[in-house]
């Protein structure tokens, strides 16, 4: 039986470089920012947050709709790829 599961990620990766690396992955855009990978569905929105108004990064939400392994191991691949030192 399958699991619909959601899991989310914020991102301050700009948007060319997710859809250039979803790209890269062989995933399919079937939307305006919404793609299938696999048997994922991935929605890449825009994250408003309050909280900080005046640091101007344009910050991302990666929702991904799926099995929870496959998700766990898209989200894990996708923080290695932007990972970066002293972050």
């Amino acid at each position: 039986m399958f699991t619909y599961n959601e899991f989310k990620i914020i991102s301050a990766v700009p948007i060319a470089q997710i859809k250039e690396y979803f790209h890269e992955l062989g995933a399919v855009e079937n939307t305006e920012q919404k793609y299938d990978y696999k048997e994922l569905e991935i929605e890449v929105t825009d994250h408003n947050d309050d909280k900080y108004p005046d640091l101007g990064i344009q910050r991302h939400t990666i929702t991904v709709h799926g099995d929870p392994i496959l998700a766990g191991d898209f989200l894990t691949a996708f923080r290695f790829r932007f990972m970066s030192a002293g972050g």
